[in-house]
């Protein structure tokens, strides 16, 4: 069995990261697996070649989805059918696994000519727009990452076609958390009892971290201990900019920093006396999961796949979104009762590494490419 990976390249966050963990993990069970990228100078290529993971190269043009506009979803669709059916067929592609809409989109209808099974893996929450309703089409089986995915998807797909299937990790990779906040502490201003906050993930709108920024100055004002947010990852440069400029607004630079991309968020996360996750619609939360597996405690937003990961006041701490009132009580209170913390980070460490286990992840995929392609046993 041969499957293929195609992503854009012109990106890279959690879900490229989950989707690469499918790759690895199939490899190591002994399935051919090919991943083939439409930009070759982009962050992921960059990632690829830093971590000796090969990849193809297939330049294109007009990926379908880059545009909103329908008329241009159909001409990227078209414009792209030949190449890719005839890359498909060259390479004897049994299964193409998407992971992005750009690829969904593009890549579906090759899959179709080519008569290769093509596997939908959606990462955010779908729109209420009926046009979903040709995933059906588009596709052999649908992936939602969490429930919130799946109850977003169009009710046409029937329930033998469509599968919850949660994010991987590696369960057993422990970091050790005085290296990693003093690796931390080298950018940062000396002081003593330094509570380290942070948010880490693709900068976006919707991850709300200025909402974040914008607290901060009320509970410097409160809590005990000097506070200092870190906040890791990389996004469109204007709205990167605005995000310092909010900062330099509130006087905030000495108390928050920017990283840009690391390449090694768990080690990051692990130094972290907080993890905060304020997005209000991620259909899912990698960075949650990271932060319980190295023992870090969380405080996110009660919105979309958040629900599924945290139970409150067991393994983490909700807030109520995008109230600033609500998050800084509950952050005050993680910063300042170290007993409470310590209690969320064990329950957070064993729950999390029994549920998101590559083992887990790695039967349901294979039982979805064994159903797509007719596959008894």
């Amino acid at each position: 069995m041969k499957i293929l990976f195609p992503f854009v390249g012109d990106s890279v966050g959690g879900s490229h990261l989950s989707a690469l963990e499918i790759c690895k993990i199939l490899r190591e069970n002994g399935y051919e697996v090919i991943i083939l990228l439409h930009e070759n100078d982009g962050p992921l290529s960059k990632l690829l070649r830093k971590s000796d993971i090969e990849y193809l190269n297939l330049k294109t043009s007009y990926l379908a989805g880059k545009s909103p506009n329908i008329i241009m979803i159909l001409f990227g669709m078209i414009w792209n059918i030949f190449p890719l059916t005839k890359f498909i067929l060259k390479n004897d592609i049994d299964i193409i696994h998407g992971n992005d809409l750009r690829i969904n989109l593009t890549w579906s209808i090759a899959a179709r000519v080519a008569k290769a099974k093509f596997i939908w893996h959606q990462r955010t929450i779908l729109s209420g727009s009926h046009l979903w309703k040709c995933i059906t089409l588009l596709c052999d089986h649908f992936i939602g990452i969490s429930q919130v995915v799946i109850n977003s998807a169009p009710n046409n797909i029937s329930s033998d076609k469509k599968s919850l299937v949660h994010n991987a990790f590696d369960t057993d990779i422990r970091f050790d958390k005085a290296n990693s906040k003093s690796l931390i502490n080298k950018g940062l201003p000396k002081s003593q009892n330094l509570f380290i906050l942070g948010c880490v993930g693709r900068l976006v709108p919707y991850k709300n971290v200025d909402f974040v920024i914008k607290c901060i100055p009320e509970m410097i004002d409160i809590c005990k201990v000097p506070i200092h947010l870190i906040v890791v990852g990389e996004g469109a440069s204007e709205y990167v900019s605005n995000l310092k400029e909010i900062v330099k607004e509130l006087g905030l630079q000495a108390n928050v920093s920017f990283t840009g991309f690391l390449n090694n968020p768990s080690e990051i996360m692990s130094g972290l006396d907080l993890l905060i996750a304020p997005s209000s619609r991620d259909a899912f939360g990698r960075t949650i999961i990271e932060s319980m597996l190295q023992s870090t405690p969380v405080l996110v937003a009660n919105k979309g796949g958040h629900l599924e990961i945290v139970e409150n006041e067991c393994d983490g701490l909700f807030y109520t979104d995008n109230c600033e009132s609500s998050f800084i009580e509950k952050a005050v209170r993680l910063i300042e009762d170290k007993t409470f913390r310590e209690a969320l980070s064990k329950r957070a460490l064993d729950r999390s590494s029994s549920k998101y286990t590559k083992d887990n992840l790695f039967l349901e995929i294979q039982k979805i490419y064994k159903s797509a392609l007719d596959i008894s046993n």
